[in-house]
């Protein structure tokens, strides 16, 4: 008598564990599976050979992806060395030639040029050193200029200066590891539905009458269309998406009442 497929799968055993029958098959490779090989926290079953892919571990392809690669911000920094180093060699040509230069004139543009372009290269020191210049600093200038001016001075610097070193991106650029939890956060930041959320800043954006809310109208009903939350990996940003309709067809129709304004007026 031939057997369904149901039947077959309750009588085969896990090629892992003998002792236990399969309860399912993976989403990859067919291979027979128990419980005890399910992946935790995926929506789909994988076996352990398979979920150590980085193709199907996707968070880990993340992961390697951004792995040693320079992030916005190194770039932002390494850019913004460019002009300090050039008032820092400015300020040592200076003390060469006149002798006028100040100690601090030339070695706070050296510092700060010589921090953010380590911070560009990826040496490890520049990541603490990125918080401990706007410190060092605030300190000089809390005893030159008083408490208040250098906490109005330090204030915004450290802050981005914090928010960089602690910024998941960024720690893989400098290869620091980094749990799961924050990985997977990482991810749907960077990789989840982009089309959602630049339909929503496009839509954002289109509210005033520049003629983007149209723009944001088609990016977020794609997105939207992607949403998925049993794909693998899984497609989210369902609030952003409709948030970008909304806001889209606002601006789309803010856009079309002020074209009719402007050509009624002639």
């Amino acid at each position: 008598m031939a057997t369904t497929p149901e039947a077959s799968q309750i009588q085969a055993r896990c090629p892992r564990h003998p002792e236990r029958p399969a309860t399912g098959v993976c989403e990859r490779c067919g291979g027979f599976l128990c419980e005890l090989d399910r992946v935790v926290g995926w929506t789909k079953s994988f076996c352990p050979s398979c979920a150590a892919n980085p193709e199907v571990d996707y968070v880990e392809r993340f992961r390697l992806d951004c792995w040693g690669r320079r992030d916005g911000w190194a770039w932002v920094i390494g850019v913004l060395s460019v002009p300090i180093a050039l008032v820092a060699s400015i300020g040592v040509y200076e003390a060469a030639t006149t002798r006028r230069a100040h100690f601090l004139e030339v070695a706070v543009p050296l510092i700060v040029s010589a921090t953010g372009v380590a911070f560009w290269l990826g040496v490890r020191w520049a990541r603490q050193g990125l918080i401990l210049v706007p410190a060092a600093l605030g300190a000089v200038a809390a005893a030159t200029e008083g408490p208040l001016p250098a906490l109005t001075l330090v204030l915004f610097p450290l802050w981005g200066a914090l928010s960089i070193y602690l910024d998941v991106r960024n720690q893989l650029f400098f290869k620091v590891s980094v749990p799961r939890k924050k990985l997977e956060k990482a991810w749907r930041q960077h990789r989840d539905n982009t089309v959602a959320h630049a339909g929503f800043l496009f839509a954002l954006v289109g509210l005033l009458p520049i003629g983007l809310g149209l723009v944001g109208l088609i990016l977020s009903i794609i997105g939207l269309m992607r949403v998925d939350p049993n794909a693998h990996p899984p497609v989210g940003r369902r609030g952003e998406a409709i948030a970008g309709v909304v806001l889209g067809t606002i601006g789309t129709l803010e856009a079309v009442a002020l074209g009719a304004y402007l050509l009624g007026g002639r």
